[in-house]
């Protein structure tokens, strides 16, 4: 969905949710009817979130092939993709999947993972190394750029199927560290935080904004992307609802998920200044995350105020 000017607007398909709420035991075929759903509404984009039991879901990428066949203009994406628990030749062969699939909608929305428990477990499970888990990123980053790029010598195997975006997917980096920050404006086609206050993202984009123009790259290339968590109705009951889904997704109460990830609920009105906050900062895409096992009405409420969104 695109506001007047060229802000964009991405729904979160609820993988967790869909798991952590009864009676939906994760079935991802409601992943793919939402999507089409986004597609009919005028979304820009269908993201999917990743994790393996930390918080249990289904897997995005096979989830995305789905949707890729099942849609047709939306862009598809992951929001984002744990790459360092996954091997690099095969990651880029399901990316390139995906991408001919879709016609070339992929985003491969990546990110290190944050420094918790549950995921250090997830890196044992798959025999992934935790600790050094932003550099191998990276170095997957540069084998699967590499894979799509192969002109099929000796040498360099071309992968089947070839991306239909020509040098492989969109990669965005998910992260505002200073490390983050220097990688997407470096190496990345987007930036994509979960930009727990406004301000603090203002000042990081202009960090990544610079850390692109040393690398000689034009800043205004690199898409400014914002992962964002609303729930949108009467105040009281809306808080009530996202401490809630704060309680089952993260173990931890929104007062303290909202330090670490941008999270607001309220009225439609003021749900839309918040949002507008983000977008006179400089954010170009918002993909959103609805906290609530009622994600119809969610929905419903959440197209009537895009609209009132200006760039």
């Amino acid at each position: 969905m695109t506001s007047p000017g060229s802000v964009t607007f991405g729904l979160l398909l609820p993988s967790r949710e869909l798991a952590m709420y009864a009676p939906h035991d994760g079935d991802p075929r409601r992943l793919v009817d939402l999507a089409v759903q986004a597609e009919e509404l005028g979304f820009a984009a269908a993201w999917i979130g990743d994790s393996l039991l930390a918080k249990p879901r289904a897997e995005p990428l096979s989830v995305l092939a789905a949707v890729a066949a099942a849609t047709e203009r939306i862009d598809i994406g992951t929001a984002v993709l744990l790459a360092s628990m996954r091997n690099a030749t095969q990651l880029a062969q399901q990316a390139a999947t995906v991408d001919a699939l879709s016609g070339g909608r992929l985003i491969l929305g990546v990110g290190a993972g944050p420094p918790a428990p549950d995921v250090n477990a997830d890196f044992d499970l798959v025999g992934g190394d935790f600790d050094r888990r932003g550099t191998q990123l990276m170095q997957i980053v540069h084998d699967a750029r590499e894979l799509w790029q192969a002109d099929g010598t000796p040498t360099a195997q071309r992968l089947q199927p070839v991306c239909v975006t020509e040098g492989g997917p969109r990669l965005w980096l998910g992260g505002s560290g200073p490390r983050g920050l220097e990688r997407a404006g470096r190496h990345f086609d987007g930036w994509f935080p979960t930009a727990p206050a406004v301000d603090a993202f203002a000042e990081q984009l202009v960090t990544m904004r610079a850390h692109a123009a040393d690398a000689g790259r034009d800043p205004a290339s690199i898409t400014a992307a914002a992962y964002l968590t609303v729930n949108i109705g009467d105040p009281e009951t809306a808080a009530a609802e996202v401490d809630e889904h704060s309680k089952l997704y993260y173990g931890a109460p929104a007062e303290v998920v909202r330090r670490l990830l941008g999270t607001y609920s309220g009225t439609q009105a003021q749900v839309a200044a918040w949002l507008q906050s983000y977008i006179d900062a400089g954010c170009e895409h918002i993909s959103l995350r609805l906290a609530s096992s009622d994600v119809d009405t969610q929905l419903d409420r959440l197209v009537e105020l895009l609209p009132e969104l200006r760039s």
